[in-house]
């Protein structure tokens, strides 16, 4: 039987300006010209911009900014990934409180830019860490629409952020970030409804009458370590028990800094629109479908040292931040003991947890991608989604895209 609490970590977030009389601006460069008419309209005056403040002008292949002067109420502009030098333009900008500057060559200009930085505006030179951890990053493209899938584990520290500035600049380019379930975003008195309907004994049994005795036994020690007394949870199912005290664990180590989390609070922050690829309650029903047997070993696989939990999960983020696909598959397919039957529905709960949402969520995928609305999608699903096959990848190229590695 797979390890499942490891498991579980990687599969379970136009203004049209016209102006027919008005004196127009006129630019050196064309792919400025052309990058301000994509944001603000094919005519626009010099009058008309005085009251634009912000500017989204990234990867436009733009070298020379003569004329953005003209911008003179902007206070916030990208200029990511583009091929400009010379950023001197942007000192005659007396509002100007942050500019992105990455991706472009920036030895030429750092001086004027370490003037504006000296002058109190945020120069975002870098974003992410040449270095940074976290792997499993792919692009997928139809004509204008871009999907980013983004593997992801659902625990994690501080020291993961930022991730590698590839991960960085795919969030920061998404138009809409697409989570499997907005985390931040769930309301606690359903989600109680949830597990009550779900994960409780409705029939006046506890949990004590459909498992073993060893394992009533080791729950009720782990749970007291935790200062929880078994009679607060004895009406819950095995399934939800073994949720409960993983939960716990990764709390008491501090492992609660999730990719998910991370970008969803990003997003937030960020005003970005969120899409989910599912609902928490069609999560829970996977597990909540199991037999009695299989929950039992859900729970007795929980009931860990929470030394012994620490070690499991170094391991697993090593490997995550590695980026190393045939490691991670390998540490996810490390066997426990279990009968035939056992190893038997362990496959029916894998064929749910992975392969049918898998499938589910890459008809979501096609659908951004033909829907050719010129968005970018930042898609975040654990990790196994995009490794374990059928994974997502390979059921978009059998709808004809490819999936380009880009970290």
């Amino acid at each position: 039987m797979r390890n499942i609490k490891k498991i579980i970590l990687l599969l379970i977030i136009p203004l049209a300006l016209i102006g027919c009389s008005q004196e127009s601006i006129n630019f050196e460069d064309a792919n400025l010209e052309a990058a301000i008419e994509a944001e603000l309209g094919e005519s626009f005056s010099e009058e008309e911009v005085e009251n634009v403040t912000e500017l989204n002008l990234t990867d436009a292949d733009i070298s020379n900014l003569e004329g953005l002067q003209q911008f003179s109420s902007l206070q916030s502009i990208s200029l990511q990934d583009n091929q400009v030098e010379d950023f001197s333009v942007l000192q005659e900008l007396e509002q100007l409180e942050s500019v992105n500057v990455v991706g472009n060559p920036l030895e030429a200009g750092q001086d004027q830019l370490d003037e504006l930085a000296d002058e109190g505006i945020d120069v975002i030179q870098t974003i992410g860490r040449a270095d940074g951890p976290g792997g499993f990053l792919w692009k997928v493209e139809d004509e204008n629409t871009e999907v980013y899938l983004q593997g992801t584990i659902h625990a994690g520290v501080a020291d993961f952020y930022p991730l590698h500035e590839e991960i960085e600049k795919a969030y920061l380019k998404a138009d809409v970030v697409v989570p499997e379930v907005d985390i931040t975003n769930v309301d606690q008195s359903e989600m109680q409804q949830i597990n009550m309907s779900l994960g409780t004994y409705q029939d006046g049994s506890t949990v004590k009458d459909h498992i073993s005795d060893d394992v009533y036994s080791e729950m009720e020690e782990t749970l007291s370590q935790f200062g929880i007394p078994i009679e607060a949870v004895e009406f819950y199912k095995p399934w939800i028990l073994a949720n409960t005290i993983q939960q716990l664990m990764t709390q008491q180590l501090g492992y609660t800094q999730g990719v998910d989390q991370y970008f969803l609070n990003k997003a937030a922050d960020d005003g970005k629109e969120i899409i989910d690829l599912e609902t928490a309650e069609e999560q829970l029903e996977i597990f909540a479908d199991t037999s009695e047997e299989y929950q039992e070993a859900m729970l007795a696989s929980s009931l860990v040292t929470v030394i012994e939990y620490q070690q499991q999960m170094e391991k697993l983020f090593e490997t995550y931040e590695q980026g190393d696909e045939e490691g991670l598959l390998e540490v996810l397919s490390e066997e426990e003991d279990g009968s035939s039957e056992m190893q038997e529905e362990n496959e029916a709960f894998m064929k749910a947890i992975n392969d049918d949402r898998n499938q589910n969520m890459a008809e979501q995928i096609v659908r951004f991608l033909e829907e050719d609305e010129a968005d970018t999608y930042f898609v975040m699903v654990g990790s196994l989604h995009l490794l374990q096959d059928p994974h997502i990848r390979s059921i978009l190229e059998e709808e004809g895209y490819t999936a380009e590695r880009i970290h």
